[in-house]
């Protein structure tokens, strides 16, 4: 009995021998198994806006990207990051876009080497990706495609540190462009041009939602009203006919009431523009409520399309203020005239 014993503890003293040396071993792993530091980066994906305005441009595009390692970092970590226009394509065909690469003279990118300092997880200067100030090459970023630019981790130099392999996912900033014509700060006293006194001939088709009687806008009566409603979606839209082409600073939508006069398009109503009625081309959005949208350039146009984000749409009065067209007389010597 006595030797069964020690044949056990000699048994368990040769097992602790054998952790003792594991656990003395110098080597060191993370939870996973894996010796070394690995740095890493997730989706962090955005999507941003571009407004070109005859007067400005106007951009959101502020991106930052931290970058982080799976421990404390044993020394200085450095990394860098860079925009890798190799992979629009696969973006393109994975997304159904026509997304282009950003010219490189539009991007600012900084800290696109970046440090972990030793004992930190994450880096000190996080990268950060904006649009250059130079308003020259702002104003050439017109695209109806829209730009993408990709981000990449391309490298990790340290102590005991590798890239992930399965955690350097690539992040896409994708940028719409759009062109906005509506003058936010403009008042009345901006409005040039003279209403269209005749607007027999003009039309409202109704493009989102139910009315009836809307050939009461253009009687030139505020209070002979008439509306559109779109209660399922809350996006009543229409497009106006106005007969003929007319070239036009502004456009003025109301209703009268013995109270006063109320604006018939609310904030957040997108306003178009054709001459065929069937290409359209965007000329801005209201971001006030007023009786009045005035824009920095004027128009030329047959057809007006709004699309609003209210349920209804009450209008008296729709009308333009046209600009006249002057013309230049000339006089021929008699010698030109045949």
């Amino acid at each position: 009995m006595k030797s069964r014993k020690n044949l056990f503890y000699i048994g368990m003293f040769a097992l602790c021998g054998i952790g003792l040396a594991a656990c003395g071993d110098e080597e060191t792993y993370d939870v996973y198994g894996d010796p070394f530091n690995r740095v890493y980066t997730l989706d962090n994906s955005k999507t941003y806006k571009i407004v070109q305005t005859p007067i400005s441009t106007v951009s959101n595009v502020d991106f930052k990207w931290p970058v982080k390692c799976s421990r404390k970092a044993d020394g200085t970590i450095k990394v860098a990051v860079e925009v890798d226009n190799s992979l629009i394509a696969a973006y393109n065909e994975e997304h159904g876009t026509e997304f282009e690469a950003m010219p490189a003279g539009a991007i600012v990118l900084e800290n696109a080497e970046m440090t972990i300092p030793a004992g930190e997880m994450v880096v000190a200067d996080t990268v950060h990706v904006k649009l250059t100030d130079d308003v020259s090459m702002l104003s050439t970023l017109k695209s109806e495609k829209g730009y993408i630019i990709p981000l990449r981790l391309v490298s990790a130099e340290g102590p005991n540190t590798e890239l992930s392999t399965n955690m350097v996912v690539p992040s896409f900033l994708t940028i719409t462009v759009t062109e906005d014509n509506v003058n936010h700060e403009a008042t009345e006293a901006d409005v040039t041009g003279t209403l269209v006194a005749d607007q027999t001939g003009w039309s409202v088709e109704v493009l989102s939602g139910s009315g009836s009687n809307l050939n009461r806008w253009f009687d030139g009566n505020p209070q002979s009203t008439a509306s559109i409603s779109d209660w399922s979606n809350y996006k009543a839209a229409f497009t106006v006919d106005m007969g003929k082409s007319y070239t036009f600073n502004a456009i003025v939508a109301y209703r009268g009431s013995s109270w006063g006069d109320y604006n018939s398009i609310n904030a957040g109503a997108k306003i178009s523009t054709s001459d065929d009625g069937t290409n359209f081309k965007s000329a801005g959005e209201v971001t006030d409520s007023s009786r009045f949208i005035v824009f920095y350039a004027p128009l030329t146009a047959r057809y007006i399309r709004v699309e609003t984000t209210s349920y209804s749409v009450n209008c008296g009065v729709f009308n333009v203020y046209a600009k006249s067209v002057s013309y230049t007389h000339l006089t021929l010597p008699t010698s030109d005239l045949v």
